[in-house]
């Protein structure tokens, strides 16, 4: 899921990209103004990113994970319906935060579950996540986007299906049991490891035998 979330970050991200020739053409924005259009979305990542930590010190990770997935998700649908180029902006500069708080805290949040020695592994082929949402970005856009003047909008709203799908997967996943036991929640942190390994015991039960090595002739 942390993987699915990058992927639908970038995706985001890269949206812009590739409808700002159709939305340059019609506002008949100056060269300043669709480069601050283009900017929208990043300008906001670097505000969630920046406070998304913080945040989540306060009211735990999977908190901030939530509803940054949530805000992201609003206000791209919002963009979709923009009547000008002032609202596209804001509405791209709130996905921008709710994408860079997401995109912030998932590695954050997925290596407080994997062990120190593999930790460094797990967050470098997390990352690599991202990238499949640019890939994402250009082929929705490719079909998309020449379908006609509203192709752009089209985009958007697209684009917000698979983050409704990843909110409702999500919302089985446990708070950071590091966090709860910062908080001196240790019943729950304790509660969670034990949900985590009654899992883990049930995958080992029903995996199949490895098949028996020959025996030497």
């Amino acid at each position: 899921m942390g993987g699915l979330g990058l992927t639908f970050d970038g995706l985001d991200v890269a949206t812009v990209a590739f409808v700002l020739p159709s939305i340059t053409e019609e506002w008949q924005l100056s060269s300043g103004q669709t480069g601050l259009v283009g900017s929208s979305t990043l300008i906001g990542f670097f505000f969630g990113a920046l406070g998304a930590g913080i945040i989540a010190d306060r009211i735990g990770r999977r908190r901030v994970m939530m509803w940054a997935l949530a805000v992201f998700c609003l206000a791209t649908l919002i963009a979709a319906a923009s009547p000008n180029w002032e609202f596209f902006f804001l509405a791209r500069l709130v996905a921008g935060i709710g994408t860079g708080a997401e995109s912030a805290i998932i590695p954050a949040f997925l290596s407080e579950f994997v062990p120190g020695r593999l930790r460094g592994r797990f967050i470098g082929a997390l990352a690599g996540f991202f990238s499949f949402g640019y890939v994402g970005a250009a082929l929705l856009a490719r079909w998309i986007v020449p379908m006609g003047p509203e192709g752009w909008r089209v985009l958007h709203v697209v684009a917000t299906v698979p983050i409704v799908l990843l909110l409702w997967w999500r919302r089985s996943v446990p708070e950071s049991p590091r966090f709860l036991l910062a908080q001196g929640r240790t019943d729950e942190a304790r509660a969670v490891v034990e949900a985590i390994e009654r899992q883990a015991a049930r995958s080992a039960a029903i995996r199949p035998p490895s098949p028996a090595a020959p025996s030497p002739t």
